[in-house]
């Protein structure tokens, strides 16, 4: 009896989910196209806004995330040292850190990527210097560079304090060494966490989905963005279906 009233329940919870998107989707559209002029206006400010910030935003971003990966790097190698070797608690404390670290520093290098794209776009089809465009290449590159090997030297201190973890950060092959020398524990934990990412990215592509269908109605943003969304969203269904199809 339970179970029919949960089975119910969920075809209920499926229906409000379709209406609620259909209704939102459908008033949207209609706000956005009444208003469709405003909308054009306001996506041409922001654009203009962005285009025109994503140099300096990447200069301030190099420099300061430079510093910042230092300072990570450098705050980990003294957690390291002052550990005694023996107290659990304060070694697993330490890991944490390390991952948070290593996490800020992979944000920081996309949203850099992102912003570098938006120069270069802004550069070729809109009104930007060609020395900007050499300094902002030219920083990009050295951030990227400096990301990678600040996170290989964040590994590099996890291996020693566990010496069974085994994978090179700067390898083609490192997600695969280092999956392998972890226990079942952190590869069930890895794995958990990889679930919830990909039913929440079904949430966000169906936002971004939606949100393009409304912004269609009043500006023409052409076909490549919804090309785009369905290749990603496509590619992670079919990879999520072949690895767990390997799991079995």
């Amino acid at each position: 009896m339970n179970r029919n009233r949960k089975e119910k329940k969920g075809y209920l919870e499926f229906m409000i989910i379709i209406l609620v998107s259909g209704l939102f989707g459908g008033v949207g559209a209609l706000v956005i196209g009444d208003h469709g002029r405003d909308v054009e206006e306001l996506g041409r400010f922001l654009e203009s806004v962005i285009g025109r910030g994503a140099f300096y935003l990447i200069v301030l971003m190099s420099i300061l995330g430079s510093i910042a990966n230092i300072y990570m790097v450098m705050s980990v190698r003294k957690k390291c040292r002052d550990w005694d070797g023996e107290d659990d608690e304060i070694a697993e404390q330490i890991e944490k850190y390390n991952n948070r670290c290593q996490g800020i520093i992979t944000c920081c290098a996309t949203i850099t990527m992102v912003l570098s794209g938006v120069n270069i776009v802004y550069a070729f089809h809109r009104a930007q210097s060609l020395p900007n465009i050499v300094v902002m290449s030219t920083l990009f590159v050295l951030y990227s560079l400096w990301c990678a090997f600040s996170e290989h030297l964040l590994v590099e201190q996890t291996k020693k304090m566990n010496p069974e973890k085994k994978g090179n950060a700067l390898s083609l092959h490192f997600n695969r060494d280092w999956v392998g020398s972890c226990d079942e524990q952190e590869k069930a934990r890895m794995y958990e966490a990889a679930y919830i990412v990909y039913k929440n990215s079904f949430v966000l592509y169906t936002g971004i989905f939606i949100f393009m269908l409304m912004l269609t109605v009043a500006v023409d943003i052409g076909v490549l963005p919804f090309l785009i969304l369905g290749i990603i969203w496509t590619f992670q269904n079919v990879l999520y279906m072949c690895s767990y199809e390997k799991k079995r």
